[in-house]
Protein backbone atom coordinates (compact mmCIF):
# COMPACT_ATOMS: atom_id res chain seq x y z
CA UNK A 1 0.00 0.00 0.00
CA UNK A 2 1.33 3.40 -1.46
CA UNK A 3 0.88 6.93 0.93
CA UNK A 4 -0.51 9.91 0.19
CA UNK A 5 2.64 11.67 -0.13
CA UNK A 6 5.11 8.60 -0.84
CA UNK A 7 8.00 9.38 -3.02
CA UNK A 8 7.48 13.18 -2.11
CA UNK A 9 10.72 15.02 0.04
CA UNK A 10 9.86 17.96 2.39
CA UNK A 11 13.11 19.67 3.82
CA UNK A 12 11.91 20.75 7.65
CA UNK A 13 13.94 23.65 8.75
CA UNK A 14 11.19 24.31 11.14
CA UNK A 15 11.20 24.47 15.13
CA UNK A 16 9.15 24.52 18.07
CA UNK A 17 5.61 23.59 17.34
CA UNK A 18 4.23 25.12 14.52
CA UNK A 19 6.19 24.14 11.77
CA UNK A 20 7.34 20.40 13.23
CA UNK A 21 3.21 19.92 13.09
CA UNK A 22 2.88 20.84 9.46
CA UNK A 23 5.84 18.35 8.65
CA UNK A 24 4.07 15.69 11.08
CA UNK A 25 1.01 15.71 9.00
CA UNK A 26 3.53 15.79 5.68
CA UNK A 27 5.32 12.68 7.04
CA UNK A 28 2.13 11.25 8.35
CA UNK A 29 0.83 10.86 4.96
CA UNK A 30 4.05 9.19 3.79
CA UNK A 31 6.54 12.00 2.79
CA UNK A 32 10.13 11.65 3.61
CA UNK A 33 10.98 14.35 5.58
CA UNK A 34 14.31 15.99 6.49
CA UNK A 35 14.86 17.33 9.71
CA UNK A 36 17.74 20.55 8.96
CA UNK A 37 18.71 21.04 12.11
CA UNK A 38 21.25 22.95 14.48
CA UNK A 39 22.42 20.99 17.41
CA UNK A 40 23.43 24.33 19.41
CA UNK A 41 19.99 25.49 19.30
CA UNK A 42 18.91 25.97 23.12
CA UNK A 43 15.63 24.80 22.59
CA UNK A 44 16.12 21.98 20.18
CA UNK A 45 15.39 19.53 23.22
CA UNK A 46 12.21 21.06 25.33
CA UNK A 47 11.11 19.22 28.02
CA UNK A 48 8.89 16.92 29.63
CA UNK A 49 11.77 14.03 28.88
CA UNK A 50 11.17 10.40 28.93
CA UNK A 51 14.13 9.31 31.25
CA UNK A 52 15.83 6.22 32.15
CA UNK A 53 19.31 6.91 34.02
CA UNK A 54 21.30 8.57 32.32
CA UNK A 55 19.41 8.60 29.02
CA UNK A 56 16.16 11.15 28.62
CA UNK A 57 14.62 12.14 25.64
CA UNK A 58 12.16 15.12 24.80
CA UNK A 59 8.18 13.40 24.77
CA UNK A 60 7.59 16.88 22.94
CA UNK A 61 10.11 15.76 19.92
CA UNK A 62 8.97 12.33 20.32
CA UNK A 63 5.43 13.28 19.00
CA UNK A 64 5.84 15.66 16.87
CA UNK A 65 8.56 14.18 14.89
CA UNK A 66 7.82 10.63 14.14
CA UNK A 67 8.06 9.57 10.59
CA UNK A 68 11.08 12.00 10.18
CA UNK A 69 14.75 11.73 9.46
CA UNK A 70 17.20 14.27 10.74
CA UNK A 71 20.86 16.04 9.23
CA UNK A 72 22.58 18.71 10.96
CA UNK A 73 24.22 21.82 8.81
CA UNK A 74 25.79 24.69 10.09
CA UNK A 75 24.35 27.46 7.45
CA UNK A 76 27.38 30.08 8.58
CA UNK A 77 29.77 27.33 6.38
CA UNK A 78 29.02 28.13 3.00
CA UNK A 79 29.87 24.39 1.84
CA UNK A 80 26.99 23.79 4.59
CA UNK A 81 24.56 25.44 1.93
CA UNK A 82 26.00 23.97 -0.93
CA UNK A 83 25.09 20.84 0.65
CA UNK A 84 21.77 21.98 1.46
CA UNK A 85 21.19 23.24 -2.19
CA UNK A 86 21.72 19.46 -3.56
CA UNK A 87 19.33 18.25 -1.16
CA UNK A 88 17.13 21.20 -3.08
CA UNK A 89 17.53 19.67 -6.12
CA UNK A 90 15.75 16.62 -5.13
CA UNK A 91 12.99 17.82 -3.05
CA UNK A 92 9.84 19.09 -3.44
CA UNK A 93 8.59 21.58 -0.34
CA UNK A 94 11.02 23.50 1.57
CA UNK A 95 9.50 24.54 4.93
CA UNK A 96 10.62 26.97 7.50
CA UNK A 97 9.31 29.41 10.17
CA UNK A 98 12.35 31.83 10.12
CA UNK A 99 10.92 35.87 10.34
CA UNK A 100 10.70 37.31 7.02
CA UNK A 101 13.70 38.19 5.36
CA UNK A 102 16.02 35.51 7.06
CA UNK A 103 16.30 33.26 4.29
CA UNK A 104 17.83 35.74 2.46
CA UNK A 105 20.47 36.54 4.63
CA UNK A 106 21.31 32.35 4.75
CA UNK A 107 20.84 32.77 0.64
CA UNK A 108 18.42 29.96 1.19
CA UNK A 109 15.23 32.10 0.16
CA UNK A 110 12.48 30.96 -2.73
CA UNK A 111 14.20 32.80 -5.57
CA UNK A 112 17.60 31.24 -4.93
CA UNK A 113 16.26 27.83 -4.43
CA UNK A 114 13.31 28.07 -7.61
CA UNK A 115 17.04 28.99 -9.66
CA UNK A 116 18.58 25.53 -8.65
CA UNK A 117 15.11 23.52 -9.13
CA UNK A 118 12.15 25.00 -10.53
CA UNK A 119 9.81 22.54 -9.13
CA UNK A 120 10.36 24.01 -5.80
CA UNK A 121 7.56 24.58 -3.43
CA UNK A 122 8.53 26.98 -0.67
CA UNK A 123 6.46 26.88 2.76
CA UNK A 124 6.89 30.19 4.61
CA UNK A 125 5.01 29.80 8.20
CA UNK A 126 5.37 32.86 10.01
CA UNK A 127 3.84 34.96 12.65
CA UNK A 128 2.29 37.92 11.04
CA UNK A 129 3.46 36.80 7.34
CA UNK A 130 5.94 38.03 5.01
CA UNK A 131 4.75 42.20 5.36
CA UNK A 132 2.49 43.92 7.05
CA UNK A 133 3.19 46.39 9.91
CA UNK A 134 4.28 43.56 12.35
CA UNK A 135 6.13 41.78 10.00
CA UNK A 136 9.37 42.16 12.28
CA UNK A 137 8.12 41.78 14.96
CA UNK A 138 8.62 38.88 17.92
CA UNK A 139 5.53 37.10 18.82
CA UNK A 140 3.66 33.51 20.62
CA UNK A 141 0.65 32.26 20.58
CA UNK A 142 -0.97 34.18 23.01
CA UNK A 143 0.23 37.10 20.65
CA UNK A 144 -1.52 36.08 17.51
CA UNK A 145 -4.77 35.27 19.38
CA UNK A 146 -4.72 38.84 21.29
CA UNK A 147 -4.62 40.30 17.93
CA UNK A 148 -7.00 38.66 15.98
CA UNK A 149 -9.59 38.88 18.35
CA UNK A 150 -9.61 35.26 20.01
CA UNK A 151 -8.56 36.43 23.03
CA UNK A 152 -10.73 38.76 23.97
CA UNK A 153 -13.55 36.01 23.14
CA UNK A 154 -11.99 33.49 25.81
CA UNK A 155 -13.50 35.13 28.98
CA UNK A 156 -16.15 34.57 31.56
CA UNK A 157 -19.32 35.01 30.54
CA UNK A 158 -21.08 38.56 31.41
CA UNK A 159 -23.45 38.19 34.55
CA UNK A 160 -26.80 40.47 33.96
CA UNK A 161 -26.51 43.85 35.92
CA UNK A 162 -23.19 43.48 36.97
CA UNK A 163 -20.15 45.59 35.89
CA UNK A 164 -18.44 43.36 33.14
CA UNK A 165 -15.39 45.74 32.41
CA UNK A 166 -13.23 43.33 34.85
CA UNK A 167 -13.33 40.21 32.69
CA UNK A 168 -9.86 39.56 31.80
CA UNK A 169 -9.38 37.35 28.78
CA UNK A 170 -8.06 33.67 29.62
CA UNK A 171 -5.42 32.31 28.36
CA UNK A 172 -5.92 28.61 25.97
CA UNK A 173 -5.43 25.73 27.15
CA UNK A 174 -4.21 24.83 23.77
CA UNK A 175 -1.86 27.12 21.31
CA UNK A 176 -5.12 27.75 18.27
CA UNK A 177 -1.92 29.71 16.29
CA UNK A 178 0.97 27.48 16.44
CA UNK A 179 -1.52 24.03 16.06
CA UNK A 180 -3.68 26.25 13.20
CA UNK A 181 -0.92 27.57 11.37
CA UNK A 182 0.37 24.47 10.76
CA UNK A 183 -2.59 22.86 9.57
CA UNK A 184 -3.16 25.71 7.00
CA UNK A 185 0.72 25.56 6.34
CA UNK A 186 -0.21 21.58 5.69
CA UNK A 187 -3.05 22.64 3.50
CA UNK A 188 -1.50 24.98 1.38
CA UNK A 189 1.65 22.57 0.38
CA UNK A 190 -0.67 20.04 -0.13
CA UNK A 191 -2.90 22.16 -2.90
CA UNK A 192 0.70 23.67 -4.55
CA UNK A 193 1.78 20.30 -4.96
CA UNK A 194 -1.91 18.74 -6.85
CA UNK A 195 -1.76 22.41 -8.62
CA UNK A 196 1.91 21.65 -9.59
CA UNK A 197 1.14 18.24 -10.66
CA UNK A 198 -1.41 19.54 -13.46
CA UNK A 199 0.48 22.25 -14.57
CA UNK A 200 2.93 21.10 -17.35
CA UNK A 201 6.36 23.06 -16.73
CA UNK A 202 5.94 21.69 -13.28
CA UNK A 203 6.70 24.97 -11.39
CA UNK A 204 6.53 24.97 -7.58
CA UNK A 205 5.37 28.37 -5.83
CA UNK A 206 6.12 30.51 -2.56
CA UNK A 207 3.40 29.93 0.33
CA UNK A 208 3.24 32.91 2.71
CA UNK A 209 1.12 31.54 5.59
CA UNK A 210 0.71 33.95 8.93
CA UNK A 211 -0.54 32.58 11.94
CA UNK A 212 -2.31 36.03 12.85
CA UNK A 213 -4.03 35.34 9.21
CA UNK A 214 -4.89 31.65 9.95
CA UNK A 215 -6.52 32.26 13.64
CA UNK A 216 -8.29 35.61 12.52
CA UNK A 217 -9.98 32.82 9.35
CA UNK A 218 -11.12 30.73 12.27
CA UNK A 219 -14.00 33.14 13.36
CA UNK A 220 -16.59 32.70 10.32
CA UNK A 221 -19.28 33.03 12.80
CA UNK A 222 -17.98 36.21 14.92
CA UNK A 223 -17.23 37.75 11.30
CA UNK A 224 -21.02 36.60 10.15
CA UNK A 225 -22.11 38.88 13.62
CA UNK A 226 -20.06 41.75 13.36
CA UNK A 227 -20.41 42.10 9.18
CA UNK A 228 -23.96 42.01 9.86
CA UNK A 229 -23.90 45.18 12.10
CA UNK A 230 -23.24 47.25 8.86
CA UNK A 231 -27.40 46.26 7.61
CA UNK A 232 -28.49 46.04 10.73
CA UNK A 233 -28.41 50.01 11.86
CA UNK A 234 -25.63 49.63 13.60
CA UNK A 235 -26.78 46.88 16.28
CA UNK A 236 -24.45 43.77 16.25
CA UNK A 237 -27.04 40.69 17.04
CA UNK A 238 -25.44 38.99 20.04
CA UNK A 239 -23.49 35.41 19.54
CA UNK A 240 -25.39 32.80 21.06
CA UNK A 241 -21.67 30.15 21.30
CA UNK A 242 -19.97 33.11 23.27
CA UNK A 243 -20.72 31.69 26.72
CA UNK A 244 -23.38 34.09 27.61
CA UNK A 245 -26.63 32.18 27.00
CA UNK A 246 -27.45 29.11 29.38
CA UNK A 247 -27.96 26.62 26.47
CA UNK A 248 -24.05 26.66 25.83
CA UNK A 249 -22.32 27.00 28.63
CA UNK A 250 -20.34 24.72 31.56
CA UNK A 251 -22.06 23.84 34.77
CA UNK A 252 -20.45 22.05 37.64
CA UNK A 253 -22.07 19.07 39.01
CA UNK A 254 -21.85 17.75 42.67
CA UNK A 255 -18.65 16.19 42.73
CA UNK A 256 -16.70 19.77 41.76
CA UNK A 257 -16.60 18.41 38.14
CA UNK A 258 -18.16 19.75 34.94
CA UNK A 259 -20.40 19.31 32.31
CA UNK A 260 -20.71 21.34 28.37
CA UNK A 261 -24.27 21.99 28.02
CA UNK A 262 -23.78 22.22 23.56
CA UNK A 263 -27.14 22.78 23.09
CA UNK A 264 -28.83 25.23 19.63
CA UNK A 265 -31.56 23.52 18.17
CA UNK A 266 -34.66 22.89 19.96
CA UNK A 267 -35.56 19.59 19.85
CA UNK A 268 -31.99 19.40 21.80
CA UNK A 269 -33.13 21.78 24.55
CA UNK A 270 -36.31 19.97 24.04
CA UNK A 271 -34.70 16.35 25.46
CA UNK A 272 -32.32 18.46 27.86
CA UNK A 273 -35.29 19.63 30.05
CA UNK A 274 -36.77 16.53 29.97
CA UNK A 275 -33.69 14.98 31.16
CA UNK A 276 -33.78 17.77 34.17
CA UNK A 277 -37.26 16.82 34.84
CA UNK A 278 -38.03 20.16 34.00
CA UNK A 279 -40.59 20.75 31.89
CA UNK A 280 -41.27 24.39 32.43
CA UNK A 281 -37.94 25.81 31.31
CA UNK A 282 -38.95 24.07 27.66
CA UNK A 283 -40.51 27.76 26.37
CA UNK A 284 -36.76 29.58 28.17
CA UNK A 285 -34.40 28.65 26.13
CA UNK A 286 -33.97 32.12 24.12
CA UNK A 287 -35.00 34.46 27.24
CA UNK A 288 -33.24 37.67 27.83
CA UNK A 289 -32.22 39.91 30.85
CA UNK A 290 -32.68 39.08 33.98
CA UNK A 291 -35.22 35.86 33.15
CA UNK A 292 -31.51 34.62 31.36
CA UNK A 293 -29.71 35.07 34.35
CA UNK A 294 -32.26 33.34 36.43
CA UNK A 295 -31.76 30.30 34.21
CA UNK A 296 -28.63 30.11 34.97
CA UNK A 297 -28.86 29.88 38.20
CA UNK A 298 -31.75 27.62 37.96
CA UNK A 299 -29.23 24.81 35.61
CA UNK A 300 -26.57 25.15 37.68
CA UNK A 301 -28.93 24.65 40.59
CA UNK A 302 -30.16 21.35 39.18
CA UNK A 303 -26.96 20.04 37.97
CA UNK A 304 -25.54 20.05 41.72
CA UNK A 305 -27.81 17.52 42.54
CA UNK A 306 -25.94 14.42 41.37
CA UNK A 307 -22.67 13.71 40.48
CA UNK A 308 -20.81 14.11 36.86
CA UNK A 309 -21.59 10.40 36.11
CA UNK A 310 -24.64 10.71 37.75
CA UNK A 311 -25.80 12.91 35.21
CA UNK A 312 -24.57 11.36 32.35
CA UNK A 313 -25.86 7.97 33.25
CA UNK A 314 -29.15 9.74 32.23
CA UNK A 315 -28.23 12.05 29.37
CA UNK A 316 -26.64 9.27 27.48
CA UNK A 317 -29.89 7.52 26.59
CA UNK A 318 -31.39 11.30 25.85
CA UNK A 319 -30.87 13.60 22.48
CA UNK A 320 -29.45 16.43 24.45
CA UNK A 321 -26.10 17.83 23.67
CA UNK A 322 -24.78 17.01 27.14
CA UNK A 323 -20.99 15.25 27.60
CA UNK A 324 -18.35 15.60 30.30
CA UNK A 325 -15.69 18.00 30.70
CA UNK A 326 -12.75 15.46 30.98
CA UNK A 327 -8.82 16.31 31.55
CA UNK A 328 -6.02 15.17 29.21
CA UNK A 329 -5.71 12.40 31.26
CA UNK A 330 -9.53 10.94 31.85
CA UNK A 331 -9.77 11.74 27.45
CA UNK A 332 -6.61 9.17 27.41
CA UNK A 333 -9.18 7.10 29.43
CA UNK A 334 -12.39 8.07 27.39
CA UNK A 335 -14.20 5.23 25.58
CA UNK A 336 -14.70 7.24 22.37
CA UNK A 337 -10.71 7.63 22.43
CA UNK A 338 -10.24 4.57 23.11
CA UNK A 339 -12.13 2.96 20.51
CA UNK A 340 -11.08 5.35 17.79
CA UNK A 341 -7.43 4.06 18.57
CA UNK A 342 -6.05 7.76 19.35
CA UNK A 343 -3.07 6.64 21.29
CA UNK A 344 -0.63 4.32 20.09
CA UNK A 345 2.15 2.22 22.51
CA UNK A 346 5.36 2.15 20.61
CA UNK A 347 8.36 0.33 21.65
CA UNK A 348 11.45 2.66 22.31
CA UNK A 349 15.05 0.81 22.13
CA UNK A 350 15.62 2.43 25.64
CA UNK A 351 12.38 3.50 27.23
CA UNK A 352 10.45 0.64 26.63
CA UNK A 353 6.18 1.20 25.85
CA UNK A 354 5.68 4.38 25.10
CA UNK A 355 2.72 6.01 24.16
CA UNK A 356 2.56 8.59 21.47
CA UNK A 357 -1.04 10.74 19.61
CA UNK A 358 -2.33 8.88 16.46
CA UNK A 359 -3.03 10.63 13.31
CA UNK A 360 -6.36 11.84 13.00
CA UNK A 361 -6.96 10.88 9.11
CA UNK A 362 -8.79 7.35 8.71
CA UNK A 363 -8.32 6.34 4.99
CA UNK A 364 -9.92 2.99 4.43
CA UNK A 365 -7.21 1.46 1.85
CA UNK A 366 -4.18 3.25 3.03
CA UNK A 367 -4.28 3.81 6.59
CA UNK A 368 -1.39 5.89 8.27
CA UNK A 369 0.65 5.01 10.78
CA UNK A 370 3.65 5.52 12.70
CA UNK A 371 7.15 3.80 10.57
CA UNK A 372 9.57 5.39 12.49
CA UNK A 373 9.95 6.78 15.95
CA UNK A 374 11.77 10.13 16.02
CA UNK A 375 15.14 10.99 14.87
CA UNK A 376 17.87 11.73 17.23
CA UNK A 377 19.37 15.24 16.35
CA UNK A 378 21.42 14.16 13.55
CA UNK A 379 20.76 10.36 13.24
CA UNK A 380 20.55 9.99 9.27
CA UNK A 381 23.41 13.05 8.87
CA UNK A 382 25.76 10.30 7.23
CA UNK A 383 23.01 8.36 5.22
CA UNK A 384 21.81 11.37 3.66
CA UNK A 385 25.26 12.19 2.94
CA UNK A 386 25.93 8.87 1.27
CA UNK A 387 22.34 9.06 -0.92
CA UNK A 388 24.09 12.53 -2.38
CA UNK A 389 27.08 10.82 -3.07
CA UNK A 390 29.40 11.97 -0.68
CA UNK A 391 31.93 9.61 0.37
CA UNK A 392 32.96 8.78 4.05
CA UNK A 393 36.40 10.46 3.41
CA UNK A 394 34.16 13.56 2.66
CA UNK A 395 31.54 13.48 5.82
CA UNK A 396 34.60 13.23 7.69
CA UNK A 397 36.12 16.28 6.57
CA UNK A 398 32.64 17.87 7.02
CA UNK A 399 32.61 17.00 10.98
CA UNK A 400 35.92 18.27 10.77
CA UNK A 401 35.45 21.54 9.51
CA UNK A 402 31.79 22.24 11.64
CA UNK A 403 30.05 21.95 8.61
CA UNK A 404 28.39 19.45 10.12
Amino acid sequence: MSLPLEGKVVLDLTRMLPGPYCSMILADLGANVIKIEDPYYPYGHPPPFFQKGRDRESAFNFILNRNKQSITLNFKKEKAREIFYELVKKSDVVLDTFRPKVTSKLKIDYDTLASINPSIICCSLTGYGQYGPYEQIAGHDLNYIGICGILDLNKERAVYDNNNKDRKPLNPGVQVADIGGGLVSAIGILGAIIEREKSPDRKGQFIDISMTDCVFSFMPLVAAFHFSKNLNDGVETQNPLHGDFPFYNVYKTKDNKFLSVGIVEFKFWREFCEGLEREDLKPKQFVKGKEREDLFKELQKEFLQKTQMEWMDIFKTLDACVMPVNSFAEACNDPQIKARNMILELEHPKFGNIQNVASPINYSRTPLKIRNLAPKIGQHTKEILRNLGYLDIDIRDFKKKGII
